[in-house]
């Protein structure tokens, strides 16, 4: 099969495995919805119906935003859009999650000038109200499960080159607002030919997913890996997986699932909920790739799912930490089938100074798991991001790529594509795409340290966020479950260190064991850091924000806590943070501190 671009090749399916299921898609549970089966020739079938109605509404290039429930309906309307030379712009449906994903919708909507709306009929109507609200221009709306919306005899093929705009992928805003990275036909050709490399992934591979289909993760690495491959799509929706994590693994035995990708927080799920007697039921045997990514990897986390899934004939090798983000389609690099990932413990105090120092010193190391090679498919550079100097070997810099994957830059943002995906080094090599995350290479292996934005920075000392909130976990019980998140803030003269905690709030515990409980965190976190943790938030469950991923919004986090509004269950500052960031009038707060 010789084809440059997703299109041509889901063409070529229908007529060679068209009766083969693409996609399957599991209901919650009894009653919740029924069990779909979408083949090769009917997606051909459905996609050309959608594109021949855009085609007779709209032009080629226009963006169709998409907002579905889980289900097969949004990946038929995806390929309803390459069917029809335009562009989809997947986001999140704004019903159930309040002013959260209103917000989010708002922002893609005006930023990529959507003028259409692909829909069901259950969410049609509050849509067009919502919309009518959001934005000014009309956007047209219709339901794709209508049955006589469009023509499939009316269809034409549209022309699409490598540089044709594929999808508008809007960002999960970890550390800034959403925004639209174009991603070509050729870029994402090219970064799905990367995956089934990486991975040796076989053609007709069977591929399960329980991700957001609009998250990068959940779309490329699950959707449209298995539709490259020539595979069946097993989905789930994203809440049936948080009701019940052993539906997902139950998912994978039952139907043979070769490659299933999920963030780090989901294997730490299944290890907490899944009991011993439901993974004897389990046979997890001919799981070849369990791809853990979208967020920081603990090599804790993967001794943990590894041992307690041993008993299903779970595979060492099976659990593969990768890296990757939306401006290169999803992939830089993986760990391969032949080998198992590799952990390094290296001395904390000079990861502080951004140097790679292996160690066999346990009380002064740091854990890091190597996400894979260094990648073939990229130009990559390790790079000091303020000289903008390339840096040796085991010195901690600033990511940059470059290669057939990257995207083209983001959708009306001239300025910042320009500092994002132009850069070049302080001897003139380039251009290449500023990841903004901190990596090393060692040993042949790329190893990531954290987010350059989230760093907290302490009379000169580099203090990773992930490495408090890790440790944080495994200092009480009552502090194992729920999500938290580490940021900085200014406060006396200095950068003071915050930390956020999740706990139950129904039956809570009296002030004084809370008392307890954060004197415990400030004692425990400062011997950790080696800098004073004075400041502990105890919120309710779902208080720690996340990004579609489940990346911790620490950004977000750190803005809610310095405007108040946080609503902690408890909290213990010190007296100059409340000053700066509890008065009642915090301008005047700030101007009496001299800040």
């Amino acid at each position: 099969m010789q084809h440059d671009n997703l299109f041509g090749s889901t063409r070529e399916y229908a007529q060679t495995i068209g009766d083969q299921n693409a996609i399957v898609f599991l209901p919650d549970g009894p009653g919740s919805a029924v069990r779909t089966e979408l083949s090769y020739a009917g997606l051909d079938l459905r996609s050309r119906r959608l594109a021949s109605w855009l085609q007779e509404h709209r032009t080629a290039g226009d963006r169709v935003l998409l907002l579905y429930p889980p289900g097969a309906a949004f990946v038929t309307a995806f390929f309803g859009c390459l069917y029809a030379g335009m562009i989809p712009v997947p986001a999140p449906l704004p019903a159930g999650d309040g002013k959260g994903k209103v917000d989010r919708l708002r922002t893609i909507v005006n930023a990529a000038g959507c003028s259409v709306l692909f829909t069901d009929h259950a969410n049609l109507a509050d849509l067009q109200e919502q919309l009518a609200e959001l934005i000014d221009n009309d956007i047209l709306c219709a339901a794709t499960d209508a049955d006589d919306l469009g023509d499939a005899d009316s269809w034409r093929e549209p022309v699409i080159r490598p540089e044709t705009l594929a999808l508008l992928q809007f960002t999960s805003g970890s550390t800034s607002e959403p925004r639209g990275v174009m991603v070509s036909h050729g870029s994402l050709w090219h970064n799905l030919g990367l995956i089934k490399q990486t991975f040796g992934l076989p053609t007709g591979a069977k591929v399960a997913s329980w991700l957001p289909h609009y998250h990068d993760m959940g779309l490329i690495g699950g959707s449209l890996s298995s539709i490259f491959l020539g595979g069946t799509l097993s989905l789930m929706s994203p809440m049936s997986f948080l009701r019940d994590p052993y539906r997902w693994l139950d998912l994978i035995d039952s139907e043979g699932i070769d490659i299933s990708p999920a963030p780090n927080f989901a294997y730490d799920l299944c290890v907490r909920r899944i009991k011993p007697a439901q993974v004897e039921q389990l046979d997890l045997s001919r799981w070849r790739h369990a791809l853990n990514g979208a967020e920081p990897v603990d090599p804790a986390t993967l001794k943990r799912f590894e041992l307690h899934f041993a008993a299903a004939g779970l595979k060492p090798e099976t659990i593969r930490p990768c890296y990757g983000m939306a401006e290169v389609g999803l992939l830089v690099t993986g760990t391969d089938e032949n080998r198992r990932p590799k952990p390094v413990r290296v001395d904390a105090a000079d990861i502080e100074r951004r140097r790679f120092t292996p160690t066999d010193d346990l009380a002064a190391g740091r854990e890091l798991i190597s996400s894979g090679p260094v990648p073939t498919g990229f130009d990559l550079r390790i790079v000091d991001p303020d000289s903008r100097t390339p840096l040796e070997d085991g010195r901690i810099g600033e990511i940059w790529l470059a290669g057939p994957s990257v995207a083209l830059g983001y959708w009306g943002k001239p300025d910042e594509s320009a500092a994002v995906f132009d850069a070049y080094t302080s001897d003139d090599e380039g251009p290449y795409l500023r990841t903004g995350d901190l990596g090393v290479c060692h040993d042949g292996d790329l190893y990531i340290t954290g987010r350059i934005k989230e760093l907290i920075i302490v009379n000169g000392r580099n203090i990773y966020p992930q490495d408090l909130e890790r440790r944080l976990g495994l200092l009480h019980p009552a502090l194992a479950e729920g999500a938290s998140a580490a940021f900085g803030v200014p406060g006396d003269g200095a950068e003071r260190i915050i930390v956020v905690q999740e706990i139950r709030t129904a039956g809570a515990a009296a002030p004084t064991e809370l008392q307890q409980l954060a004197d415990l965190v400030k004692s425990e976190l400062s011997a950790y850091a080696g800098s004073p943790v004075a400041n502990v938030c105890f919120v309710k469950r779902g208080g720690v924000l996340r990004t579609t991923s489940g990346k911790v919004r620490r950004t977000s986090m750190r803005e809610l806590f310095v405007t108040d509004g946080l609503q902690p269950h408890f909290e213990d500052l010190e007296p100059s943070i409340k000053k700066l960031h509890r008065a009642t009038k915090p301008l005047e707060a700030l101007a009496g501190a001299g800040v």
